[in-house]
């Protein structure tokens, strides 16, 4: 009698330590400005919560030129290779197409170093998707990395787990003539509404930007006073739409009950469109006061 065979044991996936999650980030460009802008959440998949920046950039005055990186995902993967772009652009003397062809060649030789081991052998893989902003002699370049894969972009991108609200919003918001201040006021809008919506992003938002070649970012002070304005803008939008639509302003009373109350026992769910156009005008007048560039 053939004895039966032995069961074959089953390698047991590698568990990899815990990671912080990096959420959302996204890039606009016009009027001669790059501009990177994430939440500052990360989440360690125990359910812990951190506040930290997450956009890396430089700047070099000769060959003249600055990038900003940020990603999302796996947050020390994309810390390691940001770090290699950036070091990379900063000892770069080529031109610009010979500048994405390193950043391209980097981008594939750290997923295959890096990542690629664990791909079958790993419960989860490591995952980070990259966004990279960069001027180089004149030029602007913005990249979308996803593993091996670089392509470019054109107005606006987004990555993380806050893309769809986000990319709705850029879909619906992006000005036809951006300056400065409506492109950081913009992505300052799109990271509030994220953090509002999306599980998992949060915190503070931090803003980056390459202007004619020169590098800023927005103080927290600044986005704190937008925000502000956010949070006062939401009521006179719904107030807008509500005269737009046609909504009635409150219920009709009966008569019975009418002469027995001296005023209206409903309130009125949105003021007369005067008083809203003044709220709005105060609002406008409130933004004009946090410029990104003090004049």
């Amino acid at each position: 009698m053939i004895p039966k065979p032995l069961p074959f044991p089953r390698p047991k996936p590698l568990r990899l330590p815990r990671r912080r999650q990096v959420t959302i980030a996204i890039h606009l460009s016009g009027a001669f400005t790059l501009l990177t802008a994430t939440d500052t959440q990360g989440t360690y998949s125990s359910g812990d919560k951190v506040d930290s920046g997450k956009i890396m950039g430089a700047w070099r005055a000769n060959p003249l030129g600055g990038i900003n990186v940020a990603g999302a995902g796996d947050s020390n993967y994309i810390k390691a290779i940001s770090q290699e772009i950036v070091r990379k652009f900063q000892a770069f003397t080529g031109n610009v197409e010979e500048l994405e062809a390193t950043v391209r060649e980097t981008a594939e030789k750290f997923y295959e170093k890096h990542v690629f081991p664990f791909v079958g052998k790993a419960e989860v893989v490591p995952d980070y998707s990259l966004l990279v902003a960069a001027t180089h002699q004149g030029t602007e370049k913005l990249w979308n990395i996803e593993g091996t894969l670089l392509t470019d972009s054109t107005l606006y991108d987004c990555i993380g787990i806050g893309t769809p609200t986000a990319d709705r919003l850029l879909n619906r918001l992006y000005p036809a003539y951006p300056t400065l201040d409506s492109l950081a006021i913009l992505a300052a809008y799109v990271i509030y509404r994220v953090k509002s919506d999306v599980d998992g992003c949060g915190l503070k938002t931090e803003i980056r930007f390459l202007h004619q070649n020169r590098p800023g970012w927005v103080s927290d002070e600044c986005i704190s006073a937008w925000e502000g304005l956010f949070r006062r803008h939401e009521r006179v939008e719904r107030e807008i739409f509500y005269h737009a639509m046609n909504f009635i302003v409150s219920p009709t009373v009966p008569t019975p009950i009418a002469a027995q109350l001296p005023n209206s026992p409903f309130e009125l769910q949105m003021r007369p469109l005067p008083e809203i156009a003044k709220d709005a005008e105060e609002i406008r007048a409130e933004f004009a006061k946090y410029p990104v560039f003090k004049r």
